[in-house]
């Protein structure tokens, strides 16, 4: 039983949680070691005043949104009419939605990545 719950293609839920790490690791060293700032409002003044609060924060935002989207696939699996339309719809929106978030990610690591770029280049 547990060998097939993780059978559940968990490829995009572990992509999220590793751009959500990598995003993670570029603002901290962005931070710490060249001055930038979390361009976050909502968690800004957190990285400001407290990193280990900050990492805490983000490492348990993006774990459980990995875990929701896999939970949620390993949900759609179970329901027996597959060829439903609204199987189909739901299990595209919830691919698509962990699709997004995890592209969102990882603009913000290139963006991370460029911003320390250019602070090394000047």
């Amino acid at each position: 039983m547990l060998n097939n719950m993780f059978r559940v293609k968990a490829g995009l839920s572990l992509a999220l949680v590793i751009a959500g790490t990598m995003d993670l690791l570029t603002t901290i060293i962005g931070i710490t070691f060249f001055g930038a700032v979390e361009s976050n409002p909502f968690i800004a003044s957190i990285a400001g005043a407290s990193l280990p609060a900050f990492t805490v924060i983000k490492i348990a935002t993006t774990t459980c949104l990995g875990l929701l989207f896999h939970k949620g696939e390993h949900m759609l699996l179970e329901i027996q009419d597959k060829a439903s339309r609204s199987f189909k719809c739901t299990r595209i929106m919830v691919k698509g939605a962990c699709v997004a978030a995890t592209g969102f990610l990882l603009f913000a690591v290139v963006n991370n990545l460029v911003v320390v770029a250019n602070v090394i280049k000047v």
